[in-house]
C-alpha cells in the first residue's frame, strides 16, 4: 500500500466516524452557564449575571420569586448537513440555574437585559422588614 492510499484511507475512516458521531444526539456534560451575584450599595439592588453565549433571547426563560431567581433554557447543538466535527468542547443542552437570594426582592420592579451573550438581572430589595404581625380574628360563631 503506498503512502497516499494509506493517507486517504485514514481520512475516510476519520470522516466516517465523525459523521456518525454528529448524527447521534449530543450527549455531553450539559450546559451550565456560569453566574455572578453581587449587591450594589448605591442602587440597593442585587445583580445576577449569567454567561449565555450564542443563545437567542427566545431560548431563555427567567423567573423570579421573593427569594429565588431561576434562569432556564436550551442551548442547541448546531447541526448542519455536510458538517463533520473533529472535536466538540463547548457544552450544549437544556439547563436550569437557581440562585437563592438571602433577602426578599420585589419581582414586579426588577429588570433584566441581554447583551453580548450576558444576561443581567437587577433585583430590587423588598421594603418589607422581617416578620409581619397578623391580627387574629375570632371564629365569629357562638360558644
Amino acid at each position: 500500500m503506498d503512502f497516499e492510499k494509506m493517507h486517504n484511507e485514514v481520512l475516510r475512516a476519520f470522516n466516517e466516524s465523525c459523521a456518525l458521531a454528529a448524527r447521534q444526539s449530543y450527549a455531553g456534560r450539559g450546559f451550565r452557564p456560569p453566574a455572578d451575584a453581587f449587591f450594589e450599595e448605591d442602587t440597593r439592588e442585587i445583580v445576577v449575571r449569567f454567561e449565555l453565549p450564542g443563545m437567542a433571547l427566545d431560548d431563555i426563560e427567567l423567573l423570579v420569586d421573593r427569594r429565588e431567581l431561576v434562569v432556564r433554557g436550551v442551548r442547541e447543538f448546531p447541526t448542519r448537513e455536510g458538517r463533520v466535527y473533529q472535536q466538540v468542547e463547548m457544552d450544549y443542552g437544556s439547563f436550569e440555574r437557581r440562585v437563592r437570594l438571602l433577602v426578599d426582592v420585589e419581582p414586579e420592579v426588577s429588570t433584566a437585559t441581554y447583551e453580548a451573550g450576558v444576561l443581567e438581572v437587577r433585583l430590587t430589595l423588598s421594603e418589607r422588614e422581617g416578620a409581619r404581625k397578623i391580627d387574629i380574628q375570632t371564629g365569629g360563631g357562638e360558644a
